[in-house]
């Protein structure tokens, strides 16, 4: 999502982005744009828009949990470790 705006790294995660919001629209149908300049607060029904603004601007900081866009936050007790091992649950 942060690679240089020309790499296929940042194409592709561009597309897997815009996919996952468009599954997960608002009921009204629109699609909160996570560019460096809405940052999350302008919601718009084209995804085109949110497209051609992410490829201009690239995604607001450390939006690494797209809690606007169908990811949970999962809150971790104090004592609680993330398992990094992701191999374990496949």
């Amino acid at each position: 999502m942060y690679a240089n705006r020309r790499s296929k790294e940042f194409i592709d995660s561009v597309h897997y982005f815009l996919r996952v919001a468009e599954a997960n629209k608002h009921n009204n149908g629109f699609i909160r744009c996570p560019c460096t300049k809405c940052k999350n607060q302008r919601d718009y029904y084209e995804v085109r828009t949110i497209h051609i603004h992410l490829f201009r601007t690239g995604f607001m900081a450390s939006y690494n949990v797209w809690t606007s866009h169908g990811e949970q936050v999962v809150q971790m007790e104090n004592d609680e470790v993330e398992d990094e091992n992701i191999s374990d649950w496949a």
